[in-house]
């Protein structure tokens, strides 16, 4: 029931979008090119939001995923270009993301802080590292790095989802790792009590957050070519609103990916139609429409996680 409500709520968005802004869905081959577009958007986005996911499910929350995947790309773009590349920066992208990652949970598990202030300090510690490895510079690296562009288009997206939705979706749903994670967002005293090693679980979550910053940051970095020491800076909150709309609860014990993924498309469409109702804004509005994104994702967070309150309630 609540993946129809956020089925509805595309749906609505596309064809209020539609009316305001003038988009044409004529033909399959609208609707393929439009499908594709929010793909590439909103790719980077998509595999945070499932590491938020996990996260959200043992009790906890990571605000420091937009400096991370931004820290991890900063580090990949004080690289030499070309061939190289592949094989210094991106090893070391990787474990930067993992080693990141991990801190996180270091900090959760065995000083015992609480996760939001655990990630809150490294969210704006890393941010304050990408201003420590390129400064106020735009690094531009990526363009120079054979075959490394292809990474930002959509068919390389899809394939990177079918791997990690679609087996690692699988293979998780089907684990005593996630049973584990589940019981540890329930009640992590009763938890302990059943045998779960909770510090241990708490650090390969946060660990396989950064491996998905990791992949955030290569694919950010191959669409966008440059990366500057502010980049994505908001991305977390757009991660946890499309995570919480989707259906996954924040206080643990329960969380939805599919629901997840779906939350990130609501708020691609929110953000593409907003671009593209910029003339209608102009001459109905007396302010920008692009200043309405936060409201709406606010407006957003707010009234999906009462709609699912609601009907879990009535269907739960």
């Amino acid at each position: 029931m609540k993946i129809l409500l956020l089925v509805f709520l595309l749906v609505a968005e596309v064809v209020l979008f539609s009316a305001i802004g003038g988009e044409s869905f004529r033909s399959a081959g609208d609707v393929l090119t439009y499908l594709q577009g929010l793909l590439e958007q909103s790719g980077h986005v998509l595999f945070l939001a499932l590491g938020m996911t996990v996260v959200l499910m043992t009790a906890g929350i990571d605000l420091s995923v937009g400096s991370m995947v931004a820290l991890v790309a900063c580090v990949m773009a004080s690289f030499p270009e070309g061939t190289s590349f592949w094989w210094t920066a991106v090893p070391a992208g990787f474990l930067l993301a993992l080693l990141l990652g991990f801190t996180n949970g270091a900090l959760i598990a065995f000083l015992d802080i609480p996760p939001i202030i655990a990630t809150l300090g490294t969210m704006i510690f890393y941010r304050g590292l990408c201003y420590v490895v390129i400064g106020d510079l735009e690094m531009a690296p990526f363009l120079s790095v054979p075959d490394y562009e292809q990474f930002g288009g959509y068919v390389p997206i899809l394939i990177f989802m079918a791997l990690v939705f679609g087996g690692g979706g699988l293979l998780f749903y089907r684990s005593r790792w996630r049973r584990e994670l589940l019981m540890l967002g329930g009640n992590r005293v009763a938890a302990r009590y059943a045998g779960v090693p909770v510090s241990r679980r708490i650090c390969q979550v946060y660990a396989l957050v950064g491996g998905l910053a990791f992949l955030s940051a290569l694919l950010y970095t191959a669409r966008n070519s440059s990366v500057r020491a502010n980049a994505l800076t908001g991305l977390e909150l757009k991660v946890i609103v499309a995570v919480v709309l989707g259906g996954t609860l924040v206080q643990g014990g329960s969380g939805s990916i599919l629901g997840s993924f779906l939350g990130v498309f609501v708020i691609a469409v929110l953000e593409e139609g907003l671009r593209g109702a910029t003339q209608w804004g102009n001459e109905h509005l007396p302010f920008s429409i692009s200043h309405l994104q936060y409201v709406l994702l606010g407006a957003l967070l707010v009234a999906g996680v009462w709609l699912h309150t609601q009907v879990g309630k009535r269907w739960g």
